[in-house]
């Protein structure tokens, strides 16, 4: 007999399978959300990493790519956009080889003594008083810029702007693309290169001063005071580290310039590099360090067999340095234990010995794959040198009998060298005008169109991608 308390019973068992069929086939987003990941955010920006690629191999060992015999001295350090690379010399011409073959390209009139810098495909060059561009793919002229003092350093270009320190004490912003003048502020005799990081520029000054202006119009964003002048500056985001001829190491916070830690230095530091998690330091106590972003606690420190002259440069999980002497030496990143010592193959007089030393440092250019990352060495004399990763079969058992012939291990796929990439047409109508994207809350000229900023340039090896700067307004 069915009563009528079972049958409330039955009904409410229905209502509930009916509640949880219905929850059931709710949309997805109807649930909570997870909380957010504390670990390590992914790089995903320009050069960002994946299993497997480049940052989890040495930069070593490595072998001859090509060899080229100038005979001319070089009057400033090289520069590459990843097809070719350019020096200039002090016979008043700059020359551009591929840096695949080392085949050459072409040949231009520069006297001068500040690296060239390129970007977006374009070439600057700065003389004493004058910043010219150039296509990089020919060398055909876009724009000249007089300066109203000579450059203290050369230029940095990134994301279409040009920024300029004077000898004067004030610095320029040029748009890269039609080489106007945007903004001129002073600040003081640079004592260090610019950094460009997102939408800051920082400048170190005479005087133990470093200035942070925001890239758009040249305005002070901070002011900090250091103990002495600044030898080596280098940013990333959130964090500027600038090493003093007072040997300390300063970190700051980008957004007030306040100090987050110091670091006493044993020596001065003539070059900094930052990745994602340790700011490196050549120091001319012939030593390499690292340091840890947050703390500033030492991770590792390498003794060096020659002074250093050039870098640090981050390739893969290695660190590279260079003395005056025609070598390379090869760090972990992680551990700064030693890799190796790469010797250029030299030639030498009747008594042995090689009067050749570098005139700058390690120039590193990555490829399509980490087997066709490149490094440039150039010595004083003319000389230049590419090398890249060598192929190291791995070990395997013995599957034959000592003796017999087996065929020679075959490199993997991408160890051949690609064919150079087919030149950008130059071809330009007369009425043609660069375009860029105009800023939010800035108005295009008349009958012409905004342009397009380039993106970000990816860093060699392991070194964070720098965040892109705002683009320069319409003009």
């Amino acid at each position: 007999m069915v009563t009528g308390r079972s049958v409330a019973h039955g009904g409410a068992l229905a209502w509930a399978l009916a509640a949880l069929l219905a929850g059931l086939a709710a949309p997805a987003l109807a649930q909570p959300a997870p909380p957010p990941s504390r670990g390590k955010p992914a790089r995903t920006a320009a050069g960002a990493s994946a299993p497997l690629d480049r940052q989890l191999f040495p930069f070593y060992p490595l072998q001859t790519s090509w060899t080229n015999v100038v005979g001319l001295q070089p009057s400033a350090p090289a520069a590459t956009d990843g097809v070719r690379v350019f020096i200039p010399f002090t016979s008043g011409e700059l020359h551009a080889w591929k840096l695949i073959g080392g085949a050459h390209a072409f040949t231009l009139r520069f006297v001068g003594t500040l690296a060239p810098v390129i970007d977006d495909g374009r070439l600057f060059l700065t003389t004493d008083r004058l910043v010219e561009a150039m296509r990089s793919a020919d060398g055909s002229p876009l724009w000249k810029t007089p300066l109203a003092a000579p450059a203290a350093f050369a230029p940095v270009a990134r994301g279409g702007w040009v920024f300029v320190p004077l000898a004067g004490g004030a610095l320029t912003g040029l748009r890269a693309d039609t080489g106007a003048t945007v903004w001129t502020v002073p600040v003081g005799v640079a004592t260090a290169p610019l950094v460009v990081e997102g939408d800051r520029l920082y400048a170190a000054a005479s005087g133990g001063s470093l200035h942070a202006l925001a890239v758009a119009d040249g305005k002070a964003t901070w002011q900090a005071a250091l103990d002495s002048d600044a030898t080596a500056l280098t940013a990333v985001a959130g964090h500027v580290f600038v090493a003093t001829s007072g040997r300390w190491l300063y970190a700051l916070d980008s957004a007030k310039g306040r100090v987050r830690w110091r670091f006493r230095l044993q020596g001065a530091a003539i070059g900094l590099t930052v990745d994602e998690d340790r700011i490196v330091a050549v120091m001319l106590d012939q030593s390499v360090r690292a340091f840890k972003i947050g703390s500033g606690a030492q991770a590792w420190r390498q003794e060096l067999s020659f002074r250093p002259a050039g870098g640090p440069v981050i390739a893969g999980h290695s660190v590279l340095v260079t003395g005056y002497a025609p070598s390379m030496r090869a760090l972990d990143r992680k551990t700064g234990a030693n890799q190796g010592l790469y010797l250029m193959p030299l030639p030498v007089d009747a008594s042995g010995i090689s009067l050749e030393t570098l005139s700058s440092g390690p120039l590193v250019s990555p490829g399509a794959t980490l087997f066709d990352d490149v490094v440039v060495l150039v010595t004083q004399h003319g000389l230049l040198h590419a090398a890249r990763r060598a192929f190291d079969p791995p070990a395997t058992t013995v599957s034959v009998m000592p003796g017999t012939v087996v065929p020679v291990p075959q490199p993997p796929d991408g160890w051949v060298a690609p064919a150079e990439p087919p030149a950008t047409s130059t071809k330009t109508p007369a009425t043609a005008t660069p375009t860029t994207t105009t800023p939010a809350g800035s108005k295009p000229p008349t009958g012409s169109k905004p342009p397009t900023p380039p993106g970000p340039t990816p860093p060699a090896g392991g070194d964070t991608p720098p965040r892109t700067p705002p683009v320069p307004p319409a003009r």
